[in-house]
């Protein structure tokens, strides 16, 4: 943690309005006036490079601006994630925009496999398309890419994951963590790739000021796949979330207005969170449970009557999925699952679709990664999920020789194996966790910006918390300690939460943790906790919830007590 205090110089510098609020910013490596203007506004002062500058990209626009004018159909595969699907969204409606003919093509998880695939590449051939775009996917796929351009279809690659040695033989590949690539920012999720090359394409064919408002109104797109990848908040990307929240709480998007609806989420607040936990779970429900195209065609609805047809379907498809995952978590706990040697796997008749899920929620668990695979006849298809200070992908090269085939980034991959491997890429795996994470486990550190009293938490302080939004990875929401607190009442509700009211210097509030990581607080008991602070809305009436991330046996004060 930062130091607890920030002098009065830095508090000028940064323009703070308050000693916790330069704290909260100075935490957050804002160290000057600029930047604190971007950072508390970035739908007004946050940038956005220019996406001529991404490597692939001027070369990627040139081909489907001819495209366009030649009226070549042009087909979009998408991967069947949220990040893929909103970026195909966004890359689609662009191009019909400005006059294209294109095909959306979308795999279906469990028939199609991820990433690109071969038959679907002849398929969009014989369908007429000249020029296949890929988005949230193709880095590794030299084979398909090849299988194009035999049948005479110019490949652009659009994808954000790990860059292999070699890059396939696409007219342009649009990654900017490829070799040259100048464009400044480079943590972008694979539809946020795609955002750029729509800007470069509204660039092109529209006046400037057509073309940005254009492009505010996707970035609504490019927000849902920022969050749903969970890449860092931070920089480019949280000026895209901001913009994009500010584009869908206008309420023209009917697909997102439809599912916030349903959500019972008000369109006016929606956040950052709203869309991590309302909005993004119903549209992955359906590229893990039903039809990939359904999320797809949520967000291209014409109109509000389509979008909420589709919008209840993927709500039942999501309810399934809740149910379904519960039971496979109580399967879990009740096997012997031994964090110990310092990762997980587990291999069973777990659905792909829903193994990256599982995969999180065991890391939640035990701060280990884990694996999650699909026991197939022949072959075996895996997810993981990592934690801080251990990078899959480096993990996964050094299993490689027992997998078929692999991709991701550093904190989530999948990948594929022969079965019969599964027991020897198990050890390698733990082998390979302990050798990039070094002998020694790092211990589950989390951080707070700062130690209150509970008589602060109120409407003043969820204010100055709002203005740290959009939040989420690598901006977390501003978090507090208080001390010694008393447990009055505490008790379990739906779901493993714990509910309970906490008592400091005669000031008493209701706290909830969700899924907790410590146990049952007992009546008495003085506890230090560390929580955040939200607003939430009954009836028309706004409160303040305190929402415990961890709670720990009090430390005694000075005097000992």
């Amino acid at each position: 943690m930062l130091p607890s205090r920030v002098g009065e110089r830095e508090q000028g510098l940064l323009g703070a309005d308050s000693l916790l609020m330069a704290q909260l910013l100075w935490n957050r490596g804002v160290r000057t006036d600029g930047e604190a203007r971007a950072f508390l506004d970035p739908v007004e002062h946050g940038q956005l490079a220019d996406p001529s500058t991404m490597l692939g990209v001027p070369l990627a626009t040139a081909r489907l601006i001819r495209a366009i004018g030649q009226g070549e159909p042009v087909a979009v595969y998408a991967d069947y994630d949220v990040d893929g699907i909103a970026g195909a969204a966004l890359l689609s409606e662009t191009l019909r925009d400005l006059g294209g003919h294109v095909i959306v093509h979308v795999p279906h998880r469990s028939r199609d496999g991820y990433g690109v695939n071969a038959d679907a590449v002849e398929s969009l051939a014989s369908a007429g398309a000249r020029v296949i775009v890929t988005v949230d996917c193709g880095i590794s796929a030299h084979h398909e890419v090849g299988r194009a351009i035999d049948l005479g279809v110019d490949a652009i690659v659009t994808d954000h994951h790990s860059v292999p040695s070699e890059l396939p033989a696409a007219l342009a590949v649009v990654n900017p963590h490829q070799p040259g690539c100048a464009y400044p920012f480079k943590d972008l999720a694979g539809g946020a790739v795609a955002f750029q090359l729509a800007r470069s394409l509204l660039l092109a064919a529209l006046r400037p000021e057509d073309a940005v408002r254009r492009w505010q109104r996707l970035a609504a797109f490019a927000a849902l796949s920022t969050v749903a990848d969970m890449v860092p908040l931070v920089g480019e990307n949280r000026t895209i979330v901001a913009q994009g929240l500010e584009a869908a709480r206008g309420g023209t998007l009917w697909g997102i207005r439809a599912i916030c609806e349903i959500a019972g989420r008000d369109l006016d607040r929606l956040s950052a969170h709203d869309l991590a936990f309302q909005v993004i779970p119903r549209l992955n429900a359906a590229g893990r449970m039903g039809d990939p195209h359904d999320a797809l065609d949520v967000l291209l609805a014409p109109d509000g009557v389509a979008a909420q047809a589709i919008a209840q379907r993927l709500d039942g498809v999501n309810n399934a999925r809740r149910t379904l995952m519960s039971t496979i978590l109580s399967s879990i706990d009740g096997q012997l699952v031994d964090p110990a040697e310092g990762s997980v796997v587990l291999a069973g008749n777990y659905p792909i679709g829903l193994a990256g899920l599982i995969a999180g929620r065991l890391v939640e668990r035990h701060a280990v990664p884990c694996v999650v695979i699909e026991r197939g006849d022949e072959i075996s298809r895996g997810s993981a999920r990592g934690i801080e200070g251990v990078h899959l992908i480096r993990v996964l090269e050094a299993c490689s020789e027992t997998l078929i085939q692999f991709g991701g980034h550093e904190r989530a991959a999948g990948f594929s194996l022969y079965t019969g491997q599964i027991e020897r890429f198990a050890r390698q795996f733990v082998s390979a966790v302990r050798l990039d994470r070094g002998e020694l486990a790092p211990a589950r550190e989390l951080w707070a910006d700062g130690v209150i009293q509970l008589a602060s938490v109120g409407d003043r302080l969820v204010d100055l918390v709002e203005r740290f939004e959009p939040v989420g990875m690598g901006n977390a929401r501003p978090a507090f300690v208080s001390r010694s607190v008393l447990i009055r009442h505490a008790r379990r509700i739906g779901g493993g939460h714990i509910r309970m009211t906490v008592v400091q210097g005669g000031v008493e509030r209701a706290a909830v943790a969700f899924r907790p990581t410590f146990p049952l607080p007992q009546p008495g008991a003085r506890l230090d906790i560390l929580y955040g602070v939200e607003r939430s809305w009954w009836q028309g009436e706004s409160r303040v919830d305190i929402i415990v991330r961890d709670a720990r046996p009090a430390r005694p004060g000075p005097d000992g007590r």
